[in-house]
């Protein structure tokens, strides 16, 4: 998991149990609305591998579903990864708020700290599994 003391390694998710492969389509673009999150979901029982994307226009953005204070998943109902207004990613189990950009803890007890980034992107409108080709 990221710390405090230092930004988020792109490619640790992939140490995670059931952690899909770089390359995984995810799911067509339009079946996320513009301005909210969606988890997806691999394995199952103990080693089930959770993540999340936000949708911002053409963007996308993709996080472990793990808070960085509490290692609990950030949503406590299926779908809630924002607060109200849409601006930020929030832990529903104690309300600490991420940017949406970077997972960056900006409010609460996890501020300071980083979500765990599952770098994604869409290709040919589809949101994919990043391949470290692909990243930045």
């Amino acid at each position: 998991m990221a710390d405090a003391l230092s930004r988020p390694d792109p490619l640790l998710w992939r140490t995670r149990p059931r952690a899909p492969q770089p390359g995984t389509v995810l799911a067509p673009l339009d079946e996320i609305a513009d301005g909210t999150a969606r988890e997806f979901v691999f394995g199952r029982g103990t080693t089930v591998f959770s993540m999340f994307v936000v949708r911002r226009g053409d963007a996308v953005f993709g996080y472990l579903n793990i808070c960085p204070h509490y290692s609990s998943p950030l949503n406590h109902r299926a779908g809630h990864f924002l607060n109200e207004d849409g601006s930020r990613i929030r832990c529903t189990m104690h309300f600490a708020e991420f940017r949406i950009e970077d997972g960056f803890g900006i409010a609460g007890a996890a501020q300071n700290c980083w979500l765990d980034p599952v770098p994604v992107h869409v290709e040919n409108g589809t949101i994919v599994i990043s391949r470290p080709g692909d990243l930045p």
